[in-house]
């Protein structure tokens, strides 16, 4: 059978056509061999391709499946805050599962030296400990009032950088550069050194790169222990964290794939179906242990993700992933209403009939194509909007009229006015956000507006990592101190970041 040909349009749905007329007669003997397989309660792996558009109500999906798993291939890099079309198709291979683990270890069997000059690079190791446990993965149970810190004390360091994207060495550099981390800490070990200060990243951490779950352990060991020092991590909700909860994984390294399943696979597998692999049946071959992973209800809903923020409010800034308006204030009920909404989300159980961790109520291919279908489609329908939308939406997740284009002033003519009046309305002096690549941290909108994305993942611009550090009333008048440390420890005054708008 012929790969399929992909075209990918605006709208994000994906339309599948097979390009050989002997098509139909393959896809008829698969489908009785398959389900014969089912008959006989053997394991198969159904692979589904799907697509959604995360608002619409027409839901499409077109499927082919297969007896083999199939792996996505797209390598697509983004090299601004642009829509950028050009992907490569889904690709299937079978994968023996051993081998996979194998051939993982050796790739991440190397340890990195944690001087920040050395110039020698190398994937550290991820498996050399316990790391398939819920526990290393969660952080502080969310308190009310802690997305809305506005009485800190005076002189406290407030620090903040933008996305990850599965680069765990972007992330050590990112740490280093904070000042946070303890000198004994290695690549693999984080010890907080930071006292009181807050930290705060501002979503993405998920896709593009090859070792996701080994930055959220990185992180959420630091967020497990900066309380026992005063200080505090808050990690936001990015796009990428609503994609994947959604079942969206088009943006998904095949690597980090591969990390997943590692890592996971035989935990998901042993609390889900009593060790056997039939739990991954209801996933229909659309990566079950990243699907597993991060969905509402997931492995790592309850203990990471509904305790994690759309948006916070740190002393006189309010940090968020893309953006806020005023009719996000509005319409979502204010910043606190927003966090709760998408906390509840994360937790919520899927109806009864999605509920097939031992496959055994599925009788046809139909009945597991239609199950994962209706799995992305009620996530996708029950997701609050301030986590929704697609490129070009104006969620606080997904919106850009602050940040782009890169490095120079926003081309929205409204901009100005939009941030004016939602600082006004939140109370804060400046708005800090990730989500489109900068080549440099940078303000623009009379300093208001601090970009802090730097691309710094190789899955995106590779670029250099840097973090923005405020000092609560810090000078000499009352007002914050704001400056850019750099990785060899420059500290570089805010003011000197500033973008200019012409007036011509």
């Amino acid at each position: 059978m012929h790969k399929p040909a992909v075209k990918r349009t605006n709208s994000r749905v994906y339309r599948y056509k097979f390009i050989t007329p002997s098509t139909p007669l393959v896809v008829l003997i698969q489908l009785i061999l398959v389900t014969m397989v089912m008959t006989l309660n053997k394991h198969f792996v159904v692979q589904a391709w799907k697509a959604q558009n995360l608002h619409a109500r027409n839901y499409k999906a077109v499927v082919a499946f297969s007896t083999t798993q199939y792996v996505g291939s797209n390598r697509r890099r983004v090299h601004s805050g642009q829509n950028h079309k050009s992907c490569a198709p889904f690709v299937s291979r079978p994968i023996a599962l051993d081998g996979l683990c194998t051939s993982t270890k050796r790739r991440l069997s190397s340890s990195v030296n944690s001087k920040a000059d050395d110039k020698v690079e190398t994937k550290p190791n991820y498996l050399d400990e316990h790391v398939a446990d819920t526990a290393s993965y969660e952080i502080p149970v969310f308190r009310k009032g802690d997305d809305m810190l506005t009485n800190i004390k005076k002189g406290t360091r407030i620090v903040s950088f933008g996305d990850v994207h599965g680069d765990i060495l972007a992330l050590y550099k990112f740490l280093q550069a904070s000042q946070l981390l303890h000198a004994k800490s290695t690549i693999t070990h984080p010890i907080w050194d930071g006292g009181d200060a807050i930290l705060v990243q501002c979503g993405d951490i998920l896709d593009r790169g090859a070792e996701e779950l080994f930055c959220l352990r990185y992180l959420t060991s630091l967020a497990r222990q900066a309380p026992k020092s005063g200080g505090k991590v808050l990690l936001l909700h990015g796009n990428h964290e609503a994609l994947n909860a959604n079942g969206l994984f088009q943006y998904a390294d095949p690597k980090g794939n591969d990390e997943i399943e590692v890592v996971l696979g035989k935990t998901l597998a042993n609390e889900k179906s009593d060790g056997t692999e039939r739990w991954r049946i209801q996933y229909a071959g659309n990566q079950p242990s990243r699907w597993a992973a991060f969905e509402p209800n997931g492995f790592l809903a309850k203990g990471l993700y509904s305790n994690m923020s759309v948006a916070a409010v740190v002393g006189n800034s309010v940090f968020v992933h893309a953006g806020l308006t005023t009719d996000h204030l509005k319409k979502y009920g204010g910043i606190e209403e927003m966090n709760k909404s998408a906390r509840e989300w994360f937790v919520t159980e899927y109806p009864e009939e999605l509920q097939n961790d031992d496959g055994y109520k599925f009788e046809t291919v139909k009945d597991v194509i239609d199950n994962a279908n209706l799995r992305a489609k009620t996530a996708s329908k029950t997701m609050p909007e301030c986590l929704g939308g697609g490129i070009g939406a104006a969620s606080p997740v997904w919106m850009r009229d602050y940040s782009s284009p890169s490095d120079a002033a926003p081309r929205s003519p409204k901009a100005q006015k939009m941030i004016d009046d939602c600082l006004a309305e939140v109370g804060a002096q400046r708005m800090v956000m990730g989500h489109t690549p900068q080549s440099q941290i940078n303000a623009a909108l009379n300093g208001k507006a601090w970009r802090v994305d730097v691309g710094a993942s190789k899955g995106v611009l590779n670029g250099t990592p840097e973090v923005l550090e405020i000092i609560h009333e810090g000078g000499e008048n009352g007002e914050d101190v704001i400056s850019i440390i750099t990785v060899d420890g420059d500290r570089i005054p805010g003011a000197e970041r500033q973008i200019i708008e012409l007036p011509f």
